[in-house]
């Protein structure tokens, strides 16, 4: 008895590989189908992006803590326990909303919610009290008319015409018939004030009373063995980050924005020179290509950079769409379309130099791939050499000074 009466909460860390706020940023879909849930997590806060939710099949009685999740579109949410959807009012890009199977009554409350949405395009509400009131499907096509699959049948022209002509002479019926008249403002006492008060929080505190009761009727025809769809999304995500080795499939090898700018300065101060020549540029790329640039964690791939092989490379990935044609409808006919070197006066002249800001930013143009392990696991070792010897020279230092 005790285990059945925890209440279960739909957590969305569930649906993601590792349980961090990076991962939960990037999610964009949330199945937590058939959980037997009563309430929705305060955790989807963190998952900003999520655009489909699939929460049906459990025993949700309200919408709630998602009112951050502005950019949800889809929302499935069939056999619940739904007494409203307030919870959705935030959702401004709603496309579709599946709610069969609960608990929803007053239609004119519901209408005045679902009218909110301009983007709703499917919508499904039988099984639902409120789909039993008179001319249900003509009121909702009149109301939200942006709806195109109304219960999981089309919403047709002849339809759209009925409701035109007969649902403005029946709401015109309807608040005449509800009109009452203004009561006159009685000059009461502060103790009568006071009596009016306290009716209006009891009536409030029955109606709240009787929303939960309401919640609590659930339908026993949902199978919990069916699985939910396959989150493809997910599938995806999990294969591109699961294995250390499919990373590297999608580093980036040229550097960013912000790292070119503090390599940029950073190449210019171990040139130490205004001009360089070919020897000074064949000696920088071999130090950046052995050391690299442990600021910002990247290792030039060749120390070559005269060669044509590595020019090539480089200009093939940074040429644009039309330039890149225009090559390839070139060396269909026969004409060659080589660029020169951007280093081209050194290799004609070896004593000619060039300003230290052309030649870093053509190793700019150049990939720069992340350190390998060894080359990581060699740093570490040499660094943690570095900090016993100077532990051991400071040890050696005030052992001198106490003898002294």
């Amino acid at each position: 008895m005790a285990a059945n009466s925890i209440t279960t909460i739909l957590d969305p860390y569930e649906c993601i590989a590792k349980k961090n706020r990076k991962y939960a940023s990037e999610c964009t879909e949330v199945h937590l189908s058939n959980r037997g849930a009563e309430s929705i997590s305060d955790q989807f806060f963190h998952f900003g992006n999520v655009e489909v939710v699939w929460f049906q099949g459990n025993r949700l009685s309200r919408i709630e803590n998602l009112e951050s999740n502005f950019r949800i579109k889809e929302v499935y949410i069939q056999d619940n326990r739904l007494v409203s959807l307030a919870g959705l009012k935030s959702f401004k890009f709603l496309q579709v909303l599946l709610a069969s199977g609960n608990q929803l009554r007053n239609l004119d409350k519901q209408l005045a919610l679902l009218s909110r949405f301009a983007f709703l395009k499917k919508l499904d509400l039988f099984d639902n009290p409120v789909a039993e009131e008179p001319d249900y499907r003509l009121r909702l096509i009149y109301h939200v008319p942006q709806v195109q699959i109304l219960d999981q049948s089309s919403v047709k022209g002849p339809e759209r015409l009925r409701a035109d002509e007969v649902v403005p002479n029946m709401d015109s019926v309807t608040a005449t018939k509800n009109e009452k008249p203004a009561p006159k403002a009685p000059n009461s006492s502060l103790l009568e004030r006071e009596c009016l008060m306290a009716a209006r929080n009891i009536k409030e505190q029955r109606r709240l009373k009787e929303e939960a009761l309401l919640g609590q009727t659930f339908s026993t025809g949902i199978d919990k063995a069916t699985l939910p769809p396959d989150c493809h999304h997910l599938k995806a995500n999990r294969n591109h980050w699961s294995d250390p080795r499919k990373k590297v499939e999608h580093e980036i090898l040229k550097p960013t924005a912000w790292e070119r700018n503090d390599m940029r300065a950073i190449i210019e101060k171990r040139a130490n020179k205004t001009e360089l020549k070919r020897s000074d540029v064949e000696q920088l790329a071999e130090d950046l290509a052995t050391n690299g640039i442990e600021e910002v964690g990247r290792v030039l791939r060749s120390a070559k950079v005269f060669d044509n092989s590595t020019w090539q490379d480089a200009s093939a990935t940074n040429m644009s769409s039309l330039a890149r044609s225009l090559r390839i409808h070139s060396s269909r006919k026969g004409e060659s379309l080589e660029e020169p070197h951007p280093l081209q006066p050194l290799l004609q002249d070896a004593f000619a130099t060039m300003p230290v800001r052309d030649v870093t930013n053509f190793f700019l143009n150049l990939e720069w791939p992340r350190p390998h392990d060894d080359f990581l696991d060699s740093r570490i070792s040499k660094l943690y050499e570095d900090a016993q010897r100077a532990e051991f020279a400071g040890y050696r230092e005030s052992s001198l000074k106490s003898t002294h």
